[in-house]
């Protein structure tokens, strides 16, 4: 019997392999928009607990404390704002690259479903040369039986 060859195997690899590393981009993106998430949630943290300890001192502090906690919450917020940035730029990249994924998924599953039906179309001629090859012996034994009578 013959061997089914899909003439495309090598472009089904690279898009194989590209969905491969579409998939470690992902992963990779991801995990650095739950690092970055995690950073803000660290910086609001630390501008809440500043809070409330502003709020327990300010009966007992003096102007000069005041004001440090004023600038202190002043540069907290900057960074809070610039992270939250940062975890929107992540964020985006994320949403690009999951894209990106859908769309190397798509190719490969086109290729493999094209792969499918040459191979059922392969198999279907070897059934129908097989049909053929049976009928041939079938009609040689027939006609040697009947010129051997």
């Amino acid at each position: 019997m013959a061997r089914f060859i899909f003439k495309l195997q090598s472009v089904l690899d690279l898009r194989k392999q590209k969905e491969d590393s579409v998939k470690n981009e992902l992963a990779a993106a991801m995990r650095k928009l739950q690092a970055e998430e995690r950073k803000l949630s660290e910086l609001e943290n630390k501008h809440d607990d500043t809070v409330r300890e502003f709020n327990e001192k300010t009966r007992k502090t003096t102007v000069h404390e005041l004001v440090e906690f004023n600038e202190y919450l002043s540069v907290l917020n900057s960074r809070i704002r610039t992270q939250k940035e940062n975890v929107n730029i992540a964020a985006q990249y994320v949403d690009k690259v999951r894209e990106e994924l859908v769309k190397a998924m798509k190719d490969r599953k086109i290729l493999e479903k094209l792969k499918d039906r040459q191979y059922e179309e392969f198999l279907l001629d070897q059934k129908k040369l097989e049909q053929k090859t049976n009928d041939e012996i079938v009609s040689y034994n027939y006609s040697d039986s009947d010129t051997g009578d």
